[in-house]
């Protein structure tokens, strides 16, 4: 019987991915999860829809996916914007993982001028893309794609890092690299592009790669002036340890805390809602940036996760002034436009 237990014990702290648990998954699934979610946290039964359109107001979502783009995408950027600017966000950034998104982001703009213009919107919205690095480090091209107007991040590689690879247990898979892995530096490339990113005051989103590259990334970023953001940490694909992420932020990097993973969906379906909430209160709201990183085909509109997560945050304890730091203020900060 002893051994029974014990075994159970054991089981219930088999991790699922580097951070959930079998049991804290148990306790997800129970029956009773969402009566004790709402014992737990009372203030869920105060909100309601529009609840969040003050937090709206002067937003920045700097990590949005639209088309054009190489897959399709739930909205194209002229959609996104509209939405945007009916909200009285400030700005929308789209990224691309591969190409340069800043031509099709100044078309969206010119849209939506003219449709202020003609009184079709009641005001505008700054509209902005940038530059993706999945087909390398390349900073002559990363230079050339700054002289396109409204460009405003650069976002390192995803899908071709081989820090993502390696993390996945696959370094056999060939990517590409941001940091010497035999000496720990930074790639004379990569360190180019952070030079080009503070020079031109732009953001930089630091892609789909793990600690052992982030870290010496991140310290390069603060050595040359460059404002980056943690894309995404809590999502299975690149996930952070809370004590890794309090080291990256306080080498001065944002910690993107985004729809995604706390709205659960197809694209992830296991993982913890509150993880998010435990992370803003552990590094502050004032280290963390708030983005959708919507656009998927199955899942809701950007404008529309925007506003489930802000009901979501004053449900679960974030308080207005913590919000307005991570969804307004701090976005401004890594775009350079608080200057």
């Amino acid at each position: 019987m002893c051994d029974f237990f014990a075994d159970a014990e054991a089981a219930s702290q088999i991790m699922v991915g580097r951070t959930l648990t079998l049991e804290r998954v148990r306790e997800l699934n129970a029956k009773d999860y969402f009566y004790q979610m709402l014992k737990d946290n009372p203030d869920i039964l105060k909100i309601h829809p529009g609840i969040e359109d003050e937090l709206l107001v002067g937003a920045i979502d700097t990590h949005i996916h639209a088309y054009p783009d190489f897959v399709f995408r739930a909205q194209d950027m002229v959609e996104v914007a509209v939405d945007a600017a009916q909200a009285g966000m400030r700005a929308v950034c789209f990224k691309d993982h591969w190409n340069i998104s800043c031509n099709a982001a100044y078309l969206a703009q010119r849209h939506i001028d003219y449709m202020v213009e003609k009184d079709d919107l009641a005001r505008g919205v700054s509209v902005y893309g940038g530059f993706g690095t999945c087909h390398g480090m390349n900073p002559e091209a990363v230079r050339i794609g700054l002289q396109y107007p409204n460009f405003k991040m650069i976002w390192f590689p995803t899908f071709t890092s081989y820090g993502f690879w390696r993390s996945a247990g696959h370094p056999e898979h060939e990517g590409v690299r941001l940091v010497d892995e035999s000496t720990g530096r930074v790639l004379p490339e990569t360190v180019r592009v952070l030079e080009l990113a503070a020079e031109h005051r732009v953001g930089v989103g630091l892609g789909h790669t793990d600690f052992p590259e982030l870290l010496p990334v991140v310290q390069a970023a603060k050595d040359v002036g460059a404002r980056v953001v943690l894309d995404h940490p809590l999502l299975e694909l690149n996930k952070l340890l809370l004590d890794e992420m309090k080291q990256l932020a306080d080498l001065g990097a944002f910690i993107g805390t985004y729809c995604q993973p706390m709205i659960p969906s197809l694209y992830q379906p296991v993982c913890d809602p509150m993880e998010t909430i435990r992370t803003m209160k552990e590094i502050g709201a004032e280290r963390c940036i708030i983005g959708t990183d919507f656009g998927q085909v199955m899942h809701v509109n950007s404008l529309d996760g925007m506003r489930i997560f802000l009901r979501a945050l004053l449900a679960f304890g974030m308080t207005r002034e913590e919000i307005f730091l991570m969804v307004r203020d701090n976005p401004a900060k890594l775009l350079w436009l608080d200057e």
